[in-house]
C-alpha cells in the first residue's frame, strides 16, 4: 500500500534557529531540514514537556488616532504584531522614565482631599 503524500505543515522558527537547522544539511549529516524535524519529532517524549508562558495581562491604551494608524503601518510592513512595537517602544523608553528624578510629594498633613459631595436627603 502507498503512503499517503503528505501536506506542508507551517511552522514559525527564528532565523537563527533555521540556519542552525541548514548547518547538519550543508555538511551532509542530514537530508533536508524537514528530515531533522520529522526525526526530532519522532524521537521527543512529549509526556515531560513544560511549557512556560509569562503571564499576560490585556490593557487598553487611549492613542490618537494618528498615532494608532502609524503602529498600524508599521505592524504591517515589518510583519510583527502592533503589541511587539509597544513593548520594544515601552522598554526603550523605561531606562530613560527610570533615571529621571523622583519629584517631590508634598507631606501627606499637607496633601488637599477631594471633597466629596454631599447628599441631600
Amino acid at each position: 500500500m502507498a503512503a499517503k503524500p503528505t501536506s506542508p505543515f507551517p511552522i514559525q522558527m527564528e532565523v537563527e534557529f533555521l540556519d542552525r537547522l541548514s548547518e547538519p544539511v550543508r555538511d551532509g549529516r542530514a537530508r533536508s531540514v524537514s528530515a531533522i524535524i520529522r526525526t526530532a519529532l519522532e524521537q521527543y517524549d512529549f509526556s515531560d514537556v513544560l511549557v512556560l508562558h509569562a503571564a499576560q495581562l490585556q490593557i487598553s491604551v487611549r492613542l490618537p488616532l494618528e498615532l494608532r494608524r502609524l503602529l498600524k503601518k508599521t505592524a504591517r510592513s515589518k510583519n510583527t504584531s502592533v503589541g511587539h512595537l509597544v513593548r520594544a517602544a515601552v522598554e526603550a523608553y523605561l531606562p530613560e522614565l527610570e533615571a529621571a528624578p523622583m519629584p517631590e510629594r508634598p507631606p501627606k498633613a499637607a496633601r488637599r482631599r477631594r471633597a466629596r459631595p454631599r447628599r441631600s436627603r
